[in-house]
């Protein structure tokens, strides 16, 4: 079997999977930005657009709650050991493949330390660090919020 033939694996994958993810989040968030800020008369025609798009964004609350209801889940994982920390996690899928933002946090603080965006299939999977200006980034402190409230 030649190069060409060989299926991806999951490191050659996670970049554009967080990308996809990453877009997403970016066009969800600036149609919220501009319909918060439009007149009655363009909030129509923003959901009309979007409904034309096939993006829906408009069905949803705001920016939060469109993310609360397409995120499969928000949890803490218990860490094994000190090698192993707990974390929070924002699971988006489940299966093969799967992928989930994973929010490590300073000692027992909600601090953020790191987000890591993991891309996994059978056997296989690869992380990538998530950037703080990014609209994954935000996602992912909004959680972190709540679980202060």
């Amino acid at each position: 079997m030649n190069n060409t033939q060989q299926e991806l694996r999951c490191a050659d994958l996670v970049q554009d999977e967080f990308n996809q993810t990453e877009q997403t989040y970016q066009e969800a968030n600036d149609f919220f930005n501009q319909y918060d800020n439009a007149t009655e008369g363009e909030q129509i025609a923003l959901k009309v657009i979007d409904k034309h798009k096939g993006d829906y964004f408009h069905e949803y609350e705001d920016f939060f709650d469109y993310i609360n209801n397409t995120a499969l889940s928000w949890d803490y994982v218990e860490g094994e050991d000190e090698k192993n920390p707990g974390f929070y996690r924002l699971q988006l899928s489940w299966g093969g493949p799967s992928d989930e933002f994973r929010i490590y946090t300073i000692g027992d603080t909600l601090d953020i330390d790191c987000i890591d965006y993991h891309y996994m299939d059978w056997f296989d999977g690869a992380s990538i660090p998530v950037l703080e200006n990014t609209a994954s980034f935000n996602v992912c402190q909004m959680f972190l919020d709540c679980e202060v409230a």
